[in-house]
């Protein structure tokens, strides 16, 4: 499964023409993002059925809280929906809201808001074509915020969540990395992917190096995915797009 098909639509395109040069647009999207479920001998082996995900920075309406996400999943797939997790930059935790009534996770199973430019994992129990509808917000700041006084013993260390936006002009890791840097030199960190087929988190960091497994592979950057940025300091940065 895991097809992913983009359909990018001009939405009452905003194109204002400042100096000679475009300033922005907003486009709408309608992407077709493919959630493969467990395997076979799932949760002793991988995959386990994570995946990444963002919405558009404009999303339906309809969807303003992990639950609404849950019932959209559901609509699709009865039943499909297991947990959306996301990061909280100012703990360091991940908080995963299931839907039920409780959740093995202190401070967990909250049914959090969701919030333009930031990604998140999402996890089903069987396959989903998840249809995906909603427009950019190409004046948008993602504020990143960078680590605290005390950081790395205690939070907030400058990891948060990061939702890739359809059209971005960034198509790789180092891509991002050169965009964060041109803002804030020296302010890029690493950026984190879930590969669902391992059930393992790949950083990319630009260095030559790093100590974990399998890292450090420039990924390419996919519409409908999400996520994890660390930054040096705080950056205030609007993503590039076409």
């Amino acid at each position: 499964m895991n097809k992913r098909g983009l359909v990018v639509l001009t939405v009452g395109a905003v194109a204002l023409v400042v100096a000679g040069g475009l300033f922005a647009s907003n486009m709408g999207f309608k992407l077709n993002y493919g959630l493969d479920g467990p395997g076979p001998q799932a949760p002793a082996l991988p995959p386990t059925g994570i995946h990444d995900l963002a919405l558009p920075y404009n999303q339906q309406t309809s969807l303003v809280t992990a639950a609404d996400v849950r019932a959209d999943v559901n609509a699709t797939v009865p039943g499909s929906f297991a947990s959306l997790a996301r990061w909280v930059t100012q703990l360091d935790v991940q908080e995963v809201y299931t839907g039920g009534a409780t959740f093995p996770q202190p401070g967990s199973n909250v049914n959090f808001n969701l919030t333009p430019g930031d990604g998140y994992r999402i996890k089903v129990s069987a396959p989903v074509n998840y249809i995906i509808v909603g427009s950019h917000d190409p004046g948008l700041v993602l504020n990143f915020i960078g680590p605290g006084p005390n950081a790395p013993a205690l939070p907030p260390t400058g990891l948060q969540g990061f939702g890739y936006p359809y059209h971005a002009t960034a198509a790789t890791a180092s891509d991002l990395r050169n965009e964060i840097n041109a803002v804030v030199p020296g302010g890029f960190v690493s950026l984190a992917r879930w590969v669902y087929e391992t059930d393992v988190q790949e950083v990319y960091t630009g260095g030559s190096t790093f100590p974990q497994p399998g890292s450090n592979v420039n990924f390419a950057l996919t519409p409908g995915a999400g996520y994890r940025i660390k930054v040096s300091t705080d950056v205030a940065y609007v993503p590039s797009h076409y």
